[in-house]
């Protein structure tokens, strides 16, 4: 096995690690070896608290995949999040030089620049540079302006970033655990990248990942990136709620949230009950389902909302034409996709993975959304090594202009 076509992706979240080993066709497609799954430590709301449990979680996982496939990693593609990740739009201009005002390679690069020369605080870094749409003499809706003609260059773009130090506490963490980090990526457009079709991005999508620690949110209008946010709430919530509510552990609430959890209370008889095993020696007791069920409808409402009002500030809701994709571990509690239709406004659907040879059927599963999609882009920033930017027949445009564009 080539070690140029060995593909791996980190999805490091606030509770679970997934590796995922890959390997790339020639034809350009990517088939799964295998994977590692690890529950994580040392981790809150996407961020590194503790180097050395979170090392150990990366590193128990790396094992497993390695194991599997026989395959020693060494570079990975990581996800990572956590509401220090912050973003923004932003416009920039140039004239185009010389007798003939042809656009090339290097314009196109200048005029991203300009778009990006907004100042940031100095303890952050940029971490995306996602053009939306280029002007030619102010018309727009051109996606790679290389090769035609007009005297100024506009540009729309999206910039992601986050803080330095704590994206650096993760890439020590898988340091520590002895592998290096090729590309840091955010999660929702990880996600994305697995579960959206071309054209739900087009049209207008919202997906929304509802992991662990974190609600990760990312808007595709014109197959380009609007708007990102991360909310410091997740499917975690869901489990803590029922503990503090129930007064019973956190383990116990877990399996309670699967085995009867549902955020449609509607659809729960009132004489339903559930054993509820007690703390310490205290007994175990019956609670109705229907108040266990309130709980975590209270929750999932109030994530939904913080959604629903972050789509409103980015000005985006109105775009969404294809409606919103909900993704992750958090959106497999029952009802969600219903609840997400009612709070939100437009059609709801689950996003599951897609585009890798031999997935099978349990990890074609939300959970495994972002470890599949940093796979993917891993692929396709080898397909960018072999063939130039932009080239007609060549990778997907956003997909290309990320990976072309995430490391500047």
């Amino acid at each position: 096995m080539k070690k140029d076509r060995i593909i791996c992706g980190l999805d490091v979240g606030t509770t679970k690690i997934c590796m995922m080993i890959a390997r790339t066709h020639l034809d350009g497609g990517l088939e799964l070896i295998s994977t590692g799954y690890a529950d994580s430590e040392g981790l809150h709301k996407g961020v590194v608290i503790d180097l050395d449990a979170a090392a150990a979680s990366i590193r128990k996982a790396a094992d497993e995949a390695e194991l599997k496939s026989e395959v020693s990693v060494d570079w990975v593609i990581a996800g990572a999040t956590g509401d220090h990740f912050q973003s923004f739009n932003s416009r920039g201009a140039i004239d185009i030089g010389g007798n003939r005002h042809e656009v090339t390679e290097e314009a196109r690069t200048q005029v991203i620049a300009a778009a990006q020369s907004v100042p940031i605080s100095p303890d952050r870094e940029v971490v995306h540079v996602l053009p939306q749409e280029f002007f030619l003499d102010d018309r727009g809706g051109i996606k790679n302006p290389v090769g035609l003609f007009g005297s100024r260059l506009d540009v729309n773009i999206h910039v992601v970033t986050c803080q330095i130090a704590l994206n650096q506490n993760l890439i020590n963490a898988v340091n520590r655990a002895q592998m290096r980090v090729k590309k840091v990526v955010a999660q929702p457009l990880a996600s994305a990248e697995a579960v959206l079709t071309r054209d739900e991005k087009e049209l207008g999508t919202a997906i929304i990942d509802i992991g662990g620690g974190t609600t990760d949110i990312a808007v595709f209008l014109g197959d380009a990136v609007h708007f990102t946010k991360v909310l410091p709430v997740g499917g975690a919530h869901f489990t803590r709620d029922l503990a503090i509510g129930l007064q019973t552990t956190l383990e116990d609430s877990e399996r309670i949230k699967k085995d009867v959890g549902t955020v449609l209370t509607e659809r729960v008889a009132t004489e339903d009950s559930v054993l509820v095993p007690g703390m310490g020696t205290r007994a175990a007791r019956s609670v109705s389902r229907r108040v266990i069920c309130g709980i975590l409808r209270d929750r999932a409402v109030e994530i939904l909302e913080l959604v629903s009002d972050q789509l409103r500030k980015g000005l985006v809701s109105q775009n969404l034409i294809a409606g919103v994709v909900i993704t992750g571990g958090g959106s497999m509690l029952d009802g969600m996709v219903e609840l997400s239709e009612e709070i939100l406004g437009m059609p709801v659907r689950q996003g599951l993975p897609l585009g890798i040879r031999g997935l099978p059927a349990e990890l074609s599963h939300p959970v495994y959304s972002t470890a599949v999609g940093l796979a993917l882009f891993g692929a396709e920033e080898a397909v960018v090594r072999k063939k130039k930017w932009g080239r007609a027949g060549g990778t997907p445009w956003l997909l290309n202009r990320i990976l072309s564009l995430a490391g500047n």
